[in-house]
């Protein structure tokens, strides 16, 4: 057969891309591709390449690309401002005013409203700097919350409410520069992070085929996923819930057993499980016949027909959970999370958390709930917003713990109008974010010391009352002193308190969480402290 010049020659080896797992095979197009670039690179440059791989041509190249488009965008922007600058120069009434040649060419009329303009603007810039000298003296004079003027601190919170979103991506950017520490809220979102994406690498291979750009939006997707659970992740903020009478009923049987246990301290919190689980209703309250610990009936759902053993299974599995996350107390609340996500799912998700993420995360509690649905096929496993669930039922000292949780970024940032004013470190910022993360509602005030008190109950009057001597989770302000704490309990007539603002100054926010304490007063003592002292007691 003759060769016909005009035909397309057809290239004999075909690369099946069914073979694209066969290590040869890769082999051979990552050398192809190789060999191409390299003639790439050295057409480009005439045959005089710097680089002698691919992977050495391209960051230089994009480094010349990048000065390249630096320089022609400088040049385009100063000529560009040139060209502003010569056509408002033609229009300053000031130049014109200034070069006499110009003003003997305007009408008449136009030139006493160009002197006019003038004028004007040589009065406000003089009173522009003025005010700046003024805001320069206010900004040197020393300011601290105890001792405030009412004056100065309500042009503080209205220049709050007037910049409210301002300050507020200013005050997140502030959080973000804080010392990471191991195991808290941000390294374990940032563990679930690389969780999830170490997880999704075993399926990449089979998006190679659509390209790099999918797989790109793959992993951009997860992270967002991820790091979207971390303003929830910071503690629990909804609102005290009561018992119900059916729970309240079977207190005795609850302590009965948390004390063979050796939990007794832990009776708030098994009764909150028991209200989540059933109210106190049916013949298995605590929802424990799963429980590897029942031995006496069928190990399915309302297996137990006998609510006192039913109790006893609850109380010890909750024992286990305990030791598993090694609470060391009921304050210990990041532990205590922990074991109270793994009555729900099972003591398995415990180890798997810490593991994984150093311990419990929304995020990862999610995450376990998905990976079991998927495993077993089913549409429901467990409650992955468990601890929220149950700490509702929780009365405030469980909730808030011994010490503050600045973890909880809408207690002590995101929802606190004094972060927002960047009023870090007073005694009302404190007092706020403690009420926030006690009763998971904001307390209302947003004034002085002396003034939260009357605000408070102003806004909350249905569940706090005035009184002159204090209660547990009581909030004091001062009378003669200008300030504000919150009172954690009563023991007779000793007090104990919590209040911020020690240096008598404001703070950023790293230096806040450090100025505060925990102090045991006489109530004669804090009345002679505070020259007089009232309560908001809950009710």
């Amino acid at each position: 057969m003759k060769n016909n010049p005009n035909k397309i020659k057809i290239k004999e080896t075909v690369h099946d891309i069914k073979t694209k797992d066969s290590k040869q095979n890769i082999k051979y197009f990552v050398k192809d591709v190789a060999i191409h670039e390299k003639e790439k690179i050295k057409a480009n440059d005439n045959g005089k390449t710097k680089n002698d791989t691919t992977q050495d041509y391209a960051p230089n190249r994009v480094d010349e690309v990048q000065k390249a488009t630096a320089k022609q965008s400088y040049r385009r922007t100063k000529q560009f401002i040139d060209k502003k600058r010569k056509r408002n120069k033609s229009l300053n009434g000031k130049d014109i005013i200034e070069n006499k040649d110009s003003l003997s060419l305007i009408q008449p009329k136009q030139k006493e409203k160009l002197i006019s303009n003038h004028k004007k603007r040589l009065s406000i810039d003089s009173k522009n700097k003025i005010l700046t000298k003024k805001q320069k003296v206010k900004q040197t004079l020393p300011y601290s919350n105890s001792f405030q003027t009412s004056d100065t601190y309500q042009k503080r919170m209205k220049s709050f409410m007037m910049v409210k979103h301002k300050n507020k991506v200013k005050a997140s950017k502030e959080i973000v520069k804080k010392p990471i520490q191991a195991g808290n809220i941000l390294v374990r979102t940032w563990k679930s992070g690389a969780y999830v994406l170490t997880k999704a690498v075993h399926g990449i291979s089979h998006l190679w085929t659509y390209g790099m750009g999918l797989i790109i939006l793959v992993v951009i997707t997860l992270f967002i996923g991820v790091f979207a659970c971390l303003s929830d992740d910071g503690g629990i903020n909804s609102e005290i819930e009561p018992l119900s009478a059916e729970v309240l009923a079977y207190e005795e049987t609850i302590t009965k057993y948390a004390e063979q246990y050796k939990i007794e301290e832990y009776v708030p919190i098994l009764e909150a499980i028991m209200m989540q689980e059933s109210g106190g209703k049916g013949n298995d309250p605590m929802q424990s016949s799963e429980s590897g610990f029942n031995t006496k009936y069928p190990r399915k759902p309302n297996g137990i027909t006998d609510a006192d053993y039913s109790i006893e299974v609850g109380v010890q599995t909750f024992s286990n959970c305990l030791t598993r996350a090694k609470v060391e107390s009921p304050a210990d609340t990041e532990k205590l999370y922990l074991a109270l996500q793994g009555y729900n799912y099972g003591s398995g998700y415990i180890e798997w958390a810490v593991t994984n993420f150093g311990g419990y995360t929304k995020a990862n509690a999610k995450l376990f709930s998905d990976n079991k649905r998927a495993e077993l096929g089913t549409d429901v496993y467990g409650d992955p917003f468990y601890v929220s669930h149950v700490m509702r039922y929780v009365s405030f000292s469980f909730r808030g713990g011994t010490k503050p949780n600045f973890d909880n970024y809408d207690a002590w940032v995101n929802k606190n109008p004094y972060a927002q004013a960047k009023l870090y470190g007073q005694c009302t910022w404190f007092a706020w974010g403690r009420f926030y993360e006690l009763y998971g509602y904001s307390p209302g005030f947003i004034g002085d010391g002396w003034k939260c008190v009357d605000q408070l109950l102003k806004t909350h009057g249905d569940k706090f009352e005035r009184s002159t001597t204090p209660k547990a989770g009581a909030v004091f302000s001062g009378i003669g002193r200008n300030h504000v704490g919150i009172v954690i309990d009563v023991k007779g007539d000793v007090l104990i308190i919590q209040e911020g603002n020690l240096d008598g100054k404001t703070n950023t926010f790293k230096d806040a969480r450090k100025d505060w304490h925990t102090k045991e007063y006489t109530l004669s003592q804090l009345r002679a402290a505070m020259q007089g002292v009232i309560f908001a007691n809950p009710k």
